[in-house]
């Protein structure tokens, strides 16, 4: 096989996998090289050729070079017509574009949230996990019923589109979903071993990691921990060893178009000298992931919150003028949430894309340890693309507001509803 250039990637990102399968399909070789977000991303060699600092990345023999997973795979299946992955005249082609991005936006970016979110590597809640699982039944559901009268997505021949949504099946079925989820989708099942087992492509599919989950994911809530006394408050507010969090989120870390968290600064959270408080943010949390949110939580949350101890921030975006698809405004909260990692003691949130694409808002509210917003939201470096307002629960409007974004409810000021499938 000719070799054609080199993909820097994770080898269980699936935007990667669906890259070197059509290369294999189209006769090309393209050279996997591991490459770990945050750290290989981040050194000078890295961004002398990636000034973003992102991966999948693609460099040519040639020197051509190319990032994000999806325009990638599309150049490398492009460069070749005798498989016709791209489809073999118009209609074929927009159809193969139509469940490329159903595979994306209905089950890689569902599943790649649930993994985070059930893992620690972003904020935990019922709700919100609950409504990752519909989401993907849903979107199964629709692919098992397509696919019962079809072998492949487009036609009668694999295209991209079969080793986009398969690339990001194995990776539901091996990082989050059990056997009680998969059998739900005989057909689904079928499809999925008939393309992997192609014999053009069985080896990228056949990596070590692809045995299939035992079970589905689960979120283990942090122990809870015995109350410390006032002299060691700030040690008990002390953030996890970075090395702990570093080897906990090697499992499922696969975070392709966001740049990685940056490490957790060495001086200590401005949050750890501050007096103890009666409300357990941790407490917090573990109550609004088991319990309904309207009325149970919220009737917690109100007896229990210390408003001296604690402020709620409505937080909105600046640039909702710049937002276009919604999956990728769900992107930028997931992204978000995800360098707040630094603060991860100190804040409770919830935020979500209002509207539909290209007419859509990002806002959220926060629950911050103290008065000062910039201490606990300002770790991430995006923070400046957002303005911060203290939320007055004796305001019905911003009560409201609070609640509702809370529950996945409500809408804003102008009209525009909460986006379910981009709540974070």
């Amino acid at each position: 096989m000719a070799p054609i250039g080199k993909i820097y990637s994770r080898s269980i990102n699936p935007k990667a996998t669906r890259v070197l399968a059509a290369a294999k399909y189209n006769g090309l070789e393209v050279e996997l090289i591991e490459t770990v977000p945050g750290e290989d991303t981040q050194k000078p060699e890295f961004k002398a050729k990636f000034p973003y600092g992102k991966i999948p990345a693609f460099l040519g023999e040639d020197g051509y070079k190319l990032t994000e997973g999806r325009a990638i795979a599309r150049y490398v299946a492009g460069l070749s017509s005798n498989a016709n992955l791209l489809g073999s005249d118009p209609k074929s082609s927009a159809e193969v574009e139509q469940w490329i991005s159903y595979a994306d936006d209905e089950i890689w970016n569902k599943t790649l949230l649930l993994a985070q979110i059930t893992s620690g590597r972003a904020p935990y809640s019922k709700p919100l996990e609950t409504k990752l699982w519909d989401d993907l039944k849903r979107a199964l559901l629709h692919l098992d019923i397509h696919i019962k009268k079809h072998t492949y997505l487009v036609g009668h021949r694999v295209t991209l589109a079969d080793l986009t949504i398969v690339a990001n099946l194995r990776f539901l079925f091996t990082i989050v979903a059990g056997p009680d989820f998969r059998n739900q989708y005989p057909n689904v099942i079928r499809y999925f071993q008939t393309v992997i087992n192609q014999d053009k492509i069985a080896d990228v599919y056949a990596a070590p990691d692809s045995a299939l989950a035992k079970e589905d994911v689960k979120f283990v809530p942090p122990k809870k921990e015995a109350a410390k006394p006032v002299a060691a408050a700030a040690a008990a507010a002390k953030p996890a060893e970075p090395k702990a969090a570093k080897k906990a989120a090697k499992k499922d870390d696969d975070d392709d178009d966001e740049p990685a968290a940056p490490a957790e600064p060495k001086a200590a959270h401005p949050c750890a000298s501050l007096p103890p408080s009666k409300f357990i943010l941790d407490e917090c949390k573990r109550q609004y992931s088991n319990l309904d949110t309207k009325p149970d939580f919220l009737n917690w949350f109100y007896a229990n919150y210390d408003a001296e101890g604690y402020s709620l921030w409505r937080v909105d975006f600046k640039y909702n003028d710049e937002l276009t698809q919604v999956f990728m405004s769900a992107n930028q909260i997931g992204g978000f949430f995800t360098r707040l990692e630094a603060s991860r003691k100190y804040v409770m949130g919830s935020a979500a894309v209002y509207g539909e694409s290209n007419n859509s808002a990002i806002a959220g509210v926060f629950v911050v340890r103290g008065k000062n917003v910039d201490d606990v939201l300002g770790v991430a470096p995006d923070w400046e693309s957002y303005k911060a307002s203290p939320i007055d629960l004796q305001d019905p409007k911003q009560k409201q507001f609070f609640e509702d974004c809370l529950a996945w409810e409500g809408q804003l000021e102008d009209g525009k509803k909460l986006n379910d499938s981009a709540a974070k």
